[in-house]
């Protein structure tokens, strides 16, 4: 049975569900990846590997790679190295011990051209973005924000941020790098030291 401790007039109380609201606090981490010569590779990369099968297939209405084709890249490990240490000492939750705690189950290139778009959609993940041109506007309509893309700068949302855009009207492609971290499974990393302790393979 559900009680509540103080009533108010934000609740919204049904015969079998109850609907709260209540303010969510977001934190945006971001930064600037002060290297153009390696921002210029990331181009080239997505524009070289673009995929046809990942045209239109996700909420990306527009190009892609395939969705893993930076993670194992050593480029793409220098960025998130770089970002690590920028911000393990700010963000620690996140970034110390990253590697122990987190990996990387995606991450891919977006070409935006004109009349491409973006549906809103979410992640159930931290969400990370490194824009590599200038281009359209990402839409935050959850937080009454927008993103306005300029190279280099990155920007990591914590789950459930809803985001996307409309048919993009500019003139010029966006390029952009994504990545999806993931936290590992501590119950199966723990019971994998158990074995290693007791000699089981």
């Amino acid at each position: 049975m559900i009680t509540l401790i103080n009533k108010n007039n934000k609740l919204n109380e049904q015969r079998n569900s109850i609907n709260i609201t209540y303010p969510r606090n977001v934190n945006i981490i971001f930064g600037h990846y002060p290297y153009p010569e390696k921002i210029h590779h990331f181009i080239l990369e997505i524009k070289n590997n673009l995929s046809k099968k990942m045209y239109n297939y996700t909420n990306v209405k527009g190009g892609m790679t395939d969705w893993r084709y930076f993670s194992d890249k050593p480029e793409f490990i220098e960025f998130l190295s770089y970002v690590i240490n920028k911000h393990q000492i700010t963000h620690p939750n996140l970034f110390e011990h990253f590697f122990e705690k987190y990996y990387l189950n995606a991450s891919w290139g977006n070409e935006i051209k004109p009349g491409d778009s973006l549906l809103y959609h979410t992640h159930p993940c931290q969400h990370g973005i490194l824009y590599l041109t200038k281009g359209c506007d990402l839409q935050l309509p959850e937080l009454n924000l927008k993103i306005t893309p300029e190279p280099g700068d990155y920007y990591i949302f914590p789950p459930e941020i809803l985001h996307g855009f409309d048919k993009y009207e500019g003139e010029i492609n966006r390029y952009s790098l994504i990545f999806n971290i993931d936290q590992k499974n501590s119950k199966f990393e723990y019971d994998e030291k158990i074995k290693d302790l007791n000699g089981k393979k």
